[in-house]
C-alpha cells in the first residue's frame, strides 16, 4: 500500500494543478491587462530615457614602493593600504582637479545643454562648481576587491568618447596627485642640502685660501712635541664640530618632513607605534562613516555618533602628530645648541694656538679645519645626492600605481538595458499579475463549489449546472460567435411579438461586434440557451446535470412525499427561472404530469421562455382576484406531461394575492392532479414572496449562481427559512466550474462532439 501512495495522490496534484490553472484562465483579462500595463510602462521608459555610456579602465596598485633604497624614501611610506588609493580617487580635489583641466565647465556635454534664452552658468560660481563636483562623482564608481591589487574604475556619461577621456584624465591626475604627496618632503630637504652644500663649498674655499697664504708668509716647519697636544685638541674638537654639524642638518631635514607630511604620513613611524595605530583607525572610520553616508543621513543617531568616533579619532591624530613635530623641533635644538657649544669651544682653542705665536700650530689648526669642512661636504653631498634622486622620481609614474587597462570607447550603451528592463518588467508583470489574481479570488467571497455550501449553511447539494463559459472557451471564438448568431436567430423567429428593430439591432450588432457589446451578447445568448437546454441539447452536460438532480429528488423521499415544490433564490439572476423550466422538462420526460406556476409578480419570466402570451387566457394573478376555476388557468405547452400558470397581469401588492386562502385552495387542487407542482418565486432577500408562500409547499429549493452569489447572502436566506422553520431540501448551484467541482476528469468525461 505505501508503494501505491504517489499514485494516488497524483490525480490528487494533477487537478488541484488544473483548478488554479482555470482560476488564472478566469481572472486572464485582469493578469493580462496588469502585464501588458508592466510591460508597455517598462519600454516607454526604457526607449525615453537617454542613453548612457559607461568607460571601464583598470589600474594596479601596490601596498608600498619596493625599488627605493634611500632610507628619507623608504620612510615617507604609501598613504597606507588599498582602501585610502580607492577614496583619494572619489576625492572631491581630485574630481575638482580633472574637471579644471579638462574645462568640463564648458563642455554640454557634461553640464547639459541650457533652455532656451538661458546661457551656461559661471564657471567661478562656487555653487555651480560645486553641483560639477557632485555630478562627476555619482558618475564614477571604484571597485576594489577585497584579495586583489586591482582596482576597476567607471565613468558614465551621455558622450562615449567624453566618458573615456575624462576616465583617463582621472587616471593622470590620480598619479600626479600620489606622486606630488609622497615626494613632497624630499624635495623639501633636497632644497635645504643645497643651501648647505653651498655654504660649505664657499666656506672651504676661503679656508684654503687662507691655509696656502698662512703657511707661504710663514714658511711653516714640523711641529714640536710641544706644540702637537694643542693641535690634537683642536683636530678632536674639530671632528665632534662636524658630526653635531651633520646631526644638525639631519634633525632639521627629519622636522621639515614632518611639518610637510599630510595628516597621519608620518616618516619614520614603526609598525605597532601610537601614530600608526591611531592612523589606522582614523582610516578605518573615515572609510566606515563615508560608506554609510551613501545610504543613511548624517543626522541620523548612528551617524552622529560615528562622526564623534571619527572627530575623536582625527584630533588624537592631529594631537599625536604634533607631539611629533614638537619632539623633532626639541631634537633639532639639541643638535644646534650642541654644535654651537663645539664651535665656541674649536674658537677658543684656536685663539690659544694664536695667543701661543706658534705658526705651525696655527696652520695646522687651519688645515685640520679645512679637512673636518670637506669630510662634512662630502656626507652632505652624498645625502643630497640621494634626496635628488627621489625628487627627480616626480617626472615619472608612481612608482607602486600604474594603469594596466587605459579607458575603453564603450561602444553601446550601459543605460538603459532595454532587453533587461523588458525581461524584468514581464516577470514582475507576471508575478504581479498572479499575485493579484490570487489576492481577487481570495477577496472574492462567492459560492463556487458544493463545499462552500457545505461549510456555510450545512445544506446538501442536490446538482450543479455547469456554465456555458467553460464550453465557448474549449470550442473557440469563432465558434462562439457562430453559436450566439443561431441563438439570436432562433430569438427572433419564436418571439415575433418583440420589436424588429431590436432583431435588426442585434444583427447590426453581430456583423460588427467589438468589446462591451460582444460580450453582452455572449451573456444573453448563454442565458438563452441554458433556459429550455432539456429540449434544444438533451444530450449536452447541462441536460445531464438536471436529470441528475431528479434522480436526487426521486430517490430522496417516497414516492408522492414531495409534490409542490417552491424554487427561489437570494438573489436576482442566479437562473433561478431557467433551472425551473428545465427540471420541468426533465420530470416531464419521466413521464409525471408536472405543472409550473409563475408566481413571481413582479418579474414573470415563464411565459416568455415557454413562449406564451399572457394575454391569451386569464392568469395567476386573475384566479386570484376573481372566482374563476384553477381549470381555465391552466395552459398547455408543446412538451408532453407539461403545463403551465402564467403570472397573469402585475398587481399593486403581490404578497396579498400570494398569501390568499385562493393561492393555498389553488396549490391544494394542483397536488391532487399533477405529480409535480414547482413554483418560480421572487429572490428571498429582496421580498418576503417566497416566505409568504412557504408554509403552502412541501419544501423549497435555493438556487444560487456559482462566483456570483455571495456566500453571505446564502447565509441569510438560509437564516430566514429557518427562522420561519421551513424546510429546505438543498441547493442547485448554476454556472458551475467542473474543474473546480470535479476536478479534470469530470470535465473529460462530459467532454464530445454532438453528433451531426
Amino acid at each position: 500500500m505505501p508503494i501505491q501512495g504517489p499514485k494516488d495522490t497524483q490525480p490528487e496534484l494533477l487537478t488541484q494543478v488544473h483548478r488554479y490553472w482555470h482560476v488564472l484562465l478566469g481572472w486572464k483579462w485582469t493578469s493580462g491587462g496588469f502585464l501588458t500595463l508592466v510591460v508597455l510602462a517598462a519600454a516607454v521608459y526604457s526607449f525615453l530615457l537617454p542613453s548612457i555610456y559607461t568607460a571601464h579602465g583598470t589600474i594596479w596598485i601596490e601596498d608600498d614602493p619596493n625599488i627605493l633604497p634611500f632610507e628619507d624614501v623608504q620612510t615617507l611610506g604609501t598613504g597606507g593600504n588599498l582602501q585610502s588609493h580607492v577614496r583619494l580617487l572619489q576625492s572631491r580635489s581630485l574630481a575638482a582637479d580633472v574637471i579644471e583641466k579638462m574645462k568640463l565647465f564648458e563642455n554640454p556635454s557634461f553640464v547639459g545643454r541650457p533652455k532656451k534664452g538661458q546661457s551656461l552658468p559661471d564657471p567661478a560660481d562656487p555653487v555651480f562648481r560645486e553641483s560639477l563636483v557632485q555630478g562627476f562623482l555619482a558618475n564614477l564608481h571604484v571597485f576594489a576587491g577585497d584579495r586583489s591589487r586591482l582596482v576597476d574604475v567607471t565613468f558614465s556619461n551621455g558622450d562615449p568618447r567624453l566618458a573615456a577621456d575624462i576616465l583617463n584624465a582621472l587616471f593622470d591626475g590620480f598619479i600626479e596627485m600620489i606622486v606630488s604627496k609622497r615626494y613632497a618632503a624630499s624635495e623639501k630637504a633636497n632644497e635645504f642640502l643645497n643651501e648647505q652644500i653651498a655654504g660649505l663649498r664657499a666656506r672651504i674655499e676661503q679656508k684654503e685660501q687662507e691655509l696656502n697664504e698662512y703657511g707661504s708668509s710663514k714658511d711653516i716647519l714640523p711641529l714640536t712635541a710641544a706644540e702637537t697636544p694643542s693641535v690634537s685638541r683642536i683636530s678632536q674638537t674639530n671632528k665632534a664640530l662636524t658630526d653635531a654639524t651633520l646631526d644638525r642638518v639631519n634633525k632639521f631635514s627629519i622636522y621639515n618632513q614632518l611639518k610637510a607630511a599630510p595628516l597621519g604620513e608620518i616618516p619614520e613611524a614603526p609598525a605597532g607605534s601610537l601614530i600608526q595605530r591611531l592612523r589606522e583607525e582614523y582610516i578605518k572610520l573615515n572609510r566606515e562613516y563615508t560608506s554609510r553616508l551613501a545610504t543613511i543621513r548624517p543626522e541620523f543617531p548612528a551617524m552622529q555618533r560615528l562622526k564623534s568616533d571619527l572627530d575623536a579619532a582625527t584630533e588624537a591624530l592631529r594631537a599625536e602628530t604634533e607631539n611629533l613635530i614638537r619632539s623633532a623641533y626639541n631634537d633639532y635644538q639639541n643638535a644646534l645648541d650642541k654644535e654651537q657649544s663645539l664651535r665656541r669651544l674649536l674658537n677658543s682653542q684656536k685663539d690659544e694656538a694664536y695667543k701661543a705665536s706658534s705658526s705651525s700650530v696655527v696652520y695646522n689648526s687651519l688645515r685640520i679645519e679645512l679637512e673636518n669642512q670637506k669630510a662634512l661636504l662630502e656626507s652632505l653631498s652624498k645625502r643630497q645626492s640621494e634626496t635628488d634622486v627621489s625628487s627627480r622620481l616626480k617626472g615619472l609614474e608612481a612608482l607602486n600605481v600604474w594603469i594596466v587597462d587605459k579607458a575603453d570607447l564603450p561602444l553601446r550603451p550601459a543605460s538603459p538595458n532595454r532587453k533587461k528592463n523588458m525581461l524584468m518588467a514581464f516577470l514582475f508583470g507576471l508575478v504581479g499579475g498572479v499575485g493579484i489574481v490570487i489576492g481577487l479570488e481570495y477577496l472574492n467571497q462567492t459560492v463556487k463549489t458544493s463545499k462552500d455550501i457545505l461549510d456555510s449553511i450545512s445544506a446538501p447539494l442536490l446538482g450543479a449546472i455547469p456554465a456555458f463559459e467553460a464550453e465557448s472557451q474549449r470550442r473557440g471564438p469563432i465558434a462562439e460567435f457562430k453559436r450566439i448568431a443561431s441563438v439570436l436567430r432562433v430569438k427572433g423567429e419564436r418571439k415575433p411579438d418583440r420589436s424588429s428593430h431590436r432583431n435588426a439591432e442585434q444583427e447590426k450588432q453581430l456583423r460588427t461586434p467589438s468589446g462591451a457589446k460582444l460580450e453582452k451578447l455572449k451573456n444573453e445568448a448563454a442565458a438563452e440557451k441554458i433556459e429550455l437546454i432539456a429540449v434544444k441539447e438533451p444530450r449536452s452536460i447541462q441536460a445531464e446535470s438536471y436529470r441528475s438532480i431528479r434522480t436526487t429528488l426521486l430517490v430522496s423521499s417516497p414516492p408522492g412525499r414531495i409534490k409542490t415544490i417552491l424554487f427561489t433564490s437570494p438573489l436576482a439572476r442566479e437562473g433561478k427561472s431557467s433551472t425551473i423550466s428545465n427540471m420541468a422538462i426533465i420530470l416531464a420526460e419521466s413521464g409525471k404530469r408536472v405543472v409550473v406556476v409563475d408566481s413571481d409578480l413582479r418579474k414573470p419570466k415563464q411565459s416568455i421562455i415557454f413562449g406564451l402570451s399572457t394575454g391569451d387566457s386569464p392568469g395567476l394573478t386573475r384566479y386570484l382576484s376573481s372566482t374563476i376555476e384553477p381549470e381555465e388557468i391552466i395552459r398547455a405547452t408543446d412538451i408532453s406531461n407539461l403545463h403551465l400558470i402564467t403570472s397573469g397581469p402585475l398587481p399593486a401588492t403581490p404578497i396579498e394575492l400570494l398569501s390568499s386562502k385562493r393561492m393555498d385552495d389553488l396549490v391544494s387542487y394542483l397536488k391532487r392532479n399533477f405529480d409535480f407542482v414547482l413554483l418560480d418565486t421572487p429572490p428571498v432577500l429582496a421580498v418576503s414572496d417566497a416566505l409568504a408562500m412557504a408554509p403552502m409547499v412541501d419544501t423549497i429549493i435555493l438556487v444560487a449562481r456559482a462566483g456570483q452569489t455571495p456566500i453571505q447572502a446564502l447565509k441569510q436566506s438560509k437564516q430566514k427559512l429557518d427562522v420561519h422553520r421551513l424546510k429546505c431540501l438543498g441547493v442547485i448551484l448554476n454556472g458551475i466550474d467542473l474543474i473546480e467541482q470535479d476536478g479534470y476528469y469530470a470535465r473529460e468525461y462530459y467532454s464530445y462532439s454532438k453528433p451531426e
